[in-house]
C-alpha cells in the first residue's frame, strides 16, 4: 500500500513538472509568435531584402516658346562590378580591358584598379556611358576579356543646346545642373527641385548573395510620380545672341567677366540672362574639380553698387516733389567737387557737356547732372 502511494506521488510530481514545462514552452512560444511575431518577421525580411527609392522621370525645361528643349533626361548605362568575385588574374585582365575601353588617363586608371581591388560585392566604375561604348563593353565580357562586370540603366540629365561661348551650354548659369544623386544644383534646377523631380517610387526587392537587389523580385510599396515640366520666359534665340555678344565684349575689353540681362520692364519677364565665363553643364564635374566658383550666377548672387540705376530714384524723387521738371536746364561741368574739394564726382568721360535739360542729363547718364539735382533735394 505504501509502495503504491509513493508511486502515485512520483507520477503526480512528474505530471506537475510536465505541466509547468509545457506551460512555460507555450507561454514562450506565444510570446515569440504573438508579441514579437511582427518584429521578427520584419527582421527576417530586412535580412533578405532591401528597400529602394526609385526616382521618377525628371521634368524637362523649355524656353518661352515651349518648343526649344533646354534640359532633359535620357537613360544611359553605368558600369558596375563585383570585385569580391574576381581572382587576382581576372582582376588584372578586367582592369586592363576597361582602362583601354574607357580611355582612362593614369589617374583614372589608378582609381579604377583601386575600385576593383575593394573587397565588396558591388561598386560603380563609370557613369553616363554612350551606347557605342556599352556595346564594346558587352563584346569584351562575351569574349571573356572582362569578368564580373555589368551594365545598369540610369537617368542622366543632359543640356542639348550649345552656348554662345566655347565649352558651354545655353543658359548654364540660369539653369544650373543636376548632380549624380539627382538633386538640382544652382539655378532653375535647384529652385524647382521638388517640382521637377516629382516623388520617388518605393520598391521592396530580395537581395542576392552580393547584397544587390534582384529586379524580378521587386514589389512596389508606394507608387511615385514623374516630375513636372518647366517653361521659362527665356527666348532661346535671343539668349544665344546675348551669349555671343558678351563673349565678344569679354575679348575686346579683356574683361574679367561680362554679364547681361534682357528684361521686359513692364512684366519683369527675363528674355535672356548670361554671364561669361560660363560652363558646360553636361560636364560640370570638370568645373567642380578646378573652379567651382564659376557655378555661381553673379547677376543674382553678387553685390553691386547701384551706379546709374540709382539715377532713376533721384529723378523720380525730384520730379515728384517739383524740385525740377524734365525741361529744367542744368550745367554739366564734367567734374563736381564737394566737401571743400575732398570728394569728386566725375562723368564717365570726364568731359563737360555744358547746359542741358534734366531729361537729356538722365538720358545721357550724366553723373554731374544727377548729383546737382540730388543736392537740391537735400
Amino acid at each position: 500500500m505504501l509502495g503504491r502511494t509513493d508511486s502515485r506521488r512520483r507520477i503526480l510530481a512528474l505530471l506537475a513538472i510536465f505541466l509547468v514545462v509545457s506551460l512555460a514552452l507555450v507561454t514562450r512560444t506565444a510570446y515569440w509568435q504573438v508579441v514579437r511575431g511582427a518584429d521578427l518577421a520584419a527582421q527576417a525580411i530586412a535580412s533578405t531584402s532591401t528597400r529602394l527609392e526609385v526616382p521618377g522621370r525628371r521634368g524637362d525645361i523649355y524656353d518661352r516658346s515651349g518648343t526649344v528643349l533646354l534640359a532633359t533626361s535620357v537613360d544611359r548605362d553605368r558600369l558596375v562590378a563585383a570585385p569580391d568575385q574576381l581572382t587576382p588574374e581576372r582582376r588584372t585582365q578586367t582592369a586592363d580591358t576597361l582602362v583601354g575601353l574607357l580611355k582612362l588617363d593614369a589617374a583614372g586608371a589608378a582609381t579604377l584598379r583601386a575600385r576593383l581591388a575593394e573587397p565588396k560585392g558591388y561598386v560603380i566604375l563609370a557613369r553616363g556611358i554612350s551606347p557605342d561604348l556599352s556595346e564594346r563593353i558587352r563584346t569584351a565580357v562575351a569574349a571573356k576579356r572582362a569578368w564580373s562586370v555589368a551594365l545598369e540603366r540610369e537617368p542622366v540629365r543632359v543640356y542639348p543646346q550649345e552656348g554662345g561661348g566655347p565649352d558651354s551650354t545655353l543658359a548654364a548659369h540660369l539653369l544650373g545642373f543636376v548632380n549624380r544623386e539627382g538633386t538640382g544644383q544652382y539655378g532653375i534646377e535647384a529652385r524647382y527641385q521638388e517640382l521637377l523631380a516629382g516623388t520617388p517610387r518605393v520598391v521592396l526587392a530580395q537581395r542576392d548573395v552580393n547584397g544587390r537587389a534582384m529586379p524580378d523580385t521587386a514589389v512596389v510599396e508606394r507608387p511615385g510620380s514623374i516630375g513636372q515640366d518647366v517653361r521659362t520666359t527665356i527666348d532661346a534665340g535671343l539668349q544665344l545672341m546675348v551669349e555671343q555678344e558678351i563673349l565678344a565684349a569679354w575679348i575686346a575689353d579683356r574683361a574679367k567677366s561680362v554679364s547681361a540681362v534682357v528684361m521686359d520692364p513692364y512684366t519683369g519677364e527675363i528674355y535672356a540672362e548670361a554671364t561669361y565665363p560660363s560652363y558646360d553643364a553636361n560636364d560640370y564635374q570638370a568645373i567642380a574639380a578646378t573652379e567651382p566658383g564659376r557655378f555661381i550666377d553673379p547677376i543674382v548672387s553678387n553685390v553691386y553698387e547701384p551706379g546709374s540705376v540709382f539715377k532713376m530714384m533721384t529723378a523720380s524723387a525730384a520730379l515728384g516733389n517739383g524740385t525740377v521738371t524734365t525741361k529744367t536746364r542744368i550745367k554739366d561741368t564734367g567734374t563736381l567737387r564737394l566737401d571743400g574739394g575732398r570728394t569728386k564726382i566725375d562723368d564717365a568721360d570726364r568731359k563737360a557737356k555744358g547746359w542741358m535739360t534734366f531729361e537729356d542729363g538722365i538720358a545721357w547718364s550724366r553723373n554731374v547732372v544727377a548729383a546737382k539735382v540730388a543736392l537740391k533735394l537735400g
